[in-house]
């Protein structure tokens, strides 16, 4: 089980989107996150529908 909540994640992937529009790299190091667990997040909200 993961440690993040679901609104913990949200908050991260939307760090991804505009009008941040963060690297994966900079939020997995603003977040102390690794970069692989960014991506992970990110393509599991794309196949949700929630990141375009």
């Amino acid at each position: 089980m993961s440690g993040y909540s679901e609104e913990r994640r949200a908050a991260i992937v939307a760090k991804l989107l505009p009008p941040q529009n963060l690297s994966p790299r900079a939020v997995a190091e603003q977040e102390g996150i690794s970069l692989p667990t960014v991506y992970k997040w990110r393509k599991e909200a794309r196949a949700a529908g929630r990141c375009l």
